[in-house]
């Protein structure tokens, strides 16, 4: 390895890679885009938290953002101003203490604003809210040429705006952003689950509770029969305040990377029937609690051994549900096992090339690495939902082959002409834009 060269994954950890990681100032890092050399470029990275390839640059530098740490609140209207290094974590209690929240928040806290935008994430108030963009007013982007910029979603500045939301950080480093907060009266959700013992009564379930609460998320049973029985859990904010809840949230630690996965078939199936049967939740829960229920288990990604695991996330639209059943069916076939199935409703897309939400549904799958003619299997999904108008997210990917990508971004040819204009000298670079020739 050359000196200064260091190691580091995606949080699936099944991906490795050696580049050179600046933690520096923004005069710094403007000095080093000036004089960058090299092929492999740079890529501004944050908490990396992305399972594949997205945050990776092998050979090259990763311009880190953990600097970034500013923000600015106005009382007031709820506007804030922060930096892209700060956490949606550290956004969410710096909001709380003034009686606002973000109105979209991710399944984990440890993202970044910076991360927040160039994945353009959403949560499980989409079907409300749409993605993360939808609260974004402007941000300050610099570019290859060292000089930065204020993007605005309208206005002259539009097309570099909307290329750099979910651009994957391959238009710019984003420096800050102005967002806009949802004022709340409570600190606490109101909660409700649904047992449902099948796929269809899932669905079913989901829609209604989609007209009925702000926040939706149904966990979907990925093992044994894979009937695709779960739990759908339901959210609103409450509206007073309770000193019990609020942010807080036990944490535990996994503190080793086992060396073979602990994620088999027989250890899915058992806990699937435990989190089946479980006592339904009613009434209050805390905000991490409901809203990032993993991050109270530390590096939960060890439980997968030394191989790791990869994410399979996709989108499907209305009409096209028949596909979820296939996907069960299919699964069954291979005994593709996944400890988790998170299953959602999305709304409106977003004015981005490549947004991953669209209207219809999506749902995410784990799988440990090493299961037999599961790559054979994932490559058939890529294939119908390209056929069906559906796409997976990128932020989440690791295997995607280079063709399905325009099939399934239909804009990502205008993506990359917009990207040309930001960046001339094509500095931006990850391994995951090089496999999908992004960049």
């Amino acid at each position: 390895m050359p000196p200064d060269f260091s190691p580091s994954s995606g949080w699936g950890r099944s991906i490795q890679s050696t580049s050179l990681r600046a933690v520096d100032s923004i005069e710094e890092m403007q000095e080093k885009l000036v004089n960058l050399e090299g092929h492999r470029g740079a890529l501004p990275i944050g908490l990396q938290r992305s399972y594949g390839d997205s945050a990776l640059n092998s050979g090259g530098v990763q311009f880190s953002t953990e600097k970034l740490q500013e923000w600015n609140l106005d009382r007031e209207t709820g506007e804030i101003r922060v930096g892209a290094g700060v956490s949606i974590r550290q956004l969410e209690s710096i909001a709380l203490d003034q009686g606002f929240f973000p109105a979209i928040v991710p399944g984990t806290g440890f993202v970044t604003i910076g991360g927040a935008i160039a994945a353009d994430i959403h949560g499980k108030s989409h079907h409300k809210t749409g993605s993360f963009s939808s609260i974004v007013k402007s941000m300050q982007v610099l570019y290859s040429d060292g000089v930065i910029r204020e993007l605005y979603p309208d206005g002259p500045t539009s097309a570099h705006f909307w290329a750099t939301v979910a651009g994957m950080g391959l238009t710019g480093i984003i420096v800050n952003a102005e967002l806009q907060l949802k004022r709340i009266s409570g600190n606490y959700f109101d909660v409700r689950e649904s047992r449902c013992a099948d796929l269809s009564i899932l669905l079913a379930e989901l829609r209604s509770a989609d007209s009925e609460y702000d926040h939706t998320v149904a966990w979907v049973d990925l093992s044994g029969e894979f009937r695709g029985r779960g739990v759908v859990g339901m959210g609103n904010f409450a509206t007073d305040r309770d000193e019990k809840f609020g942010l807080k949230s036990r944490s535990i630690n996994i503190p080793i990377t086992f060396n073979k996965s602990l994620i088999t078939p027989l250890t899915v199936k058992s806990f699937n029937s435990f989190w089946y049967h479980k006592p339904l939740k009613s009434g209050k829960l805390s905000i991490n609690a409901f809203t990032h229920p993993l991050d109270g288990i530390g590096s939960w990604n060890r439980v997968y051994g030394k191989r790791g695991f990869l994410q399979y996330q996709f989108s499907i639209p209305d009409g096209h549900e028949d596909f979820l059943f296939t996907v069960l069916s299919k699964l069954r076939e291979i005994k593709g096992a996944s400890f988790l199935g998170v299953l959602k409703r999305f709304g409106s897309a977003s004015r981005a090339p490549l947004s991953f939400p669209s209207p219809g549904w999506t749902l995410a799958l784990d799988f440990p690495i090493g299961i037999p003619r599961l790559e054979a299997t994932l490559t058939e999904f890529d294939q119908e939902l390209c056929q069906r108008g559906g796409r997976i997210y990128l932020v989440k990917d690791s295997r995607l082959k280079p063709d399905f990508l325009p099939k399934m971004y239909q804009r990502s040819e205008e993506w990359k002409t917009v990207r040309a204009q930001m960046d001339p000298g094509n500095k931006w670079k990850s391994d995951q834009g090089r496999r999908l020739g992004l960049c």
